[in-house]
């Protein structure tokens, strides 16, 4: 009988200890399901639907990847075809805007002439860059060339005015506006042909 009453004088305790055990059990549980939410958003994950805002970069073809802004460009592929490290999308990703380029391009048409960009681009850019497909065209090869060679391959410059526009940019980066005014570019045309020929010179186009 005393046995009895001794075992039942602990249930209370056993109650209270197996109490805290299972609440104890269920805290690390939910961190540990936290903390594998929390990792979730830094992978690359499958979405039928649309790319979640951690992952807004949805890989081309029908694999349905989407993968996060930072894994672009970052030297390792998480795209099946590896568009994720793309040359000419990376080398996009550093210039400005194609559709800003193109505008910048046509501004300066409608401001001074048809034959403007002659003096950039060599005699294929006359008649408001025509043969050379537009100033669209002219704009995403800007975007999307790598470098000088690279741009002068996908409009199929001559040699001479790829030299040319070499010139101009060394002019531009070494700051000599007098080379660029004896190529016929005048003051008010300086500022903003400086700016323009500025950012492609800092994104590599003259390597």
């Amino acid at each position: 009988m005393n046995c009895v009453l001794l075992r039942a004088s602990h249930i209370p305790i056993l109650v209270f200890v197996f109490f805290g055990l299972a609440r104890g059990a269920y805290l690390v549980d939910f961190s540990n399901m936290m903390q594998h939410r929390n990792n979730l958003a830094n992978v690359k994950r499958d979405d039928p639907e649309r790319c979640h805002p951690t992952q807004p970069f949805r890989c081309p073809g029908n694999s349905l990847i989407c993968i996060s802004i930072q894994y672009l460009c970052d030297g390792a592929p998480d795209c099946p075809d590896g568009y994720d490290e793309d040359t000419s999308l990376c080398t996009a990703a550093k210039r400005p805007p194609v559709e800003e380029t193109a505008n910048f391009l046509q501004s300066l048409l409608t401001n001074h002439g048809p034959n403007y960009l002659e003096k950039l681009f060599g005699k294929k850019a006359r008649d408001a860059l025509a043969p050379l497909g537009g100033s669209h065209q002219v704009a995403v090869a800007l975007s999307e060339s790598e470098t000088l060679d690279d741009f002068a391959s996908a409009l199929h410059l001559m040699k001479s005015d790829k030299e040319h526009l070499r010139n101009i940019l060394i002019a531009v980066e070494s700051g000599d506006l007098g080379l660029l005014k004896s190529m016929g570019i005048r003051d008010s045309e300086l500022t903003d042909l400086k700016l323009f020929l500025d950012k492609l010179v800092q994104t590599g186009f003259m390597d």
